[in-house]
């Protein structure tokens, strides 16, 4: 990682080692999986949030006039937004199926132990 730039969970207080009285008692690894999760579900939540507003900009968008580059424009808008929608809905899918995967390998760590990392597909 770059000089300079920190990741999202390291940014937050709460998944840092050593934040908020965790120096002597860090949190276990199910607690921090189950926080990161929830961020997830947060970030899927804004995705739904923004593919819901594209649409509406969608359906709300009329044609700046009758001339036929008024509605070239208002087509090109409306595609625009459309994949837009697309992208938001495949992003909030994705963010959340990670949730779940880390909300599962928070229960597995309680009676196994966290021994591996999340196999994650892109």
């Amino acid at each position: 990682m770059p000089e300079g730039r920190g990741s999202r969970i390291g940014d937050n207080p709460g998944l840092r080692p050593g934040a908020m009285g965790f120096a002597r008692n860090p949190p276990q690894k199910p607690d921090r999986l189950r926080a990161a999760a929830d961020l997830l579900d947060q970030a899927a939540a804004a995705d739904d949030k923004a593919a819901g507003r594209f649409a509406e900009a969608r359906v709300d968008s009329t044609p700046f006039g009758i001339s036929p580059q008024a509605r070239e424009l208002a087509a090109r808008w409306a595609t625009a937004l459309a994949a837009r929608e697309a992208d938001a809905r495949v992003l909030g899918d994705a963010t959340s199926d990670l949730a779940g995967r880390l909300r599962m390998a928070a229960v597995s760590t309680r009676s196994t132990g966290f021994r591996g990392r999340l196999a994650v597909a892109p």
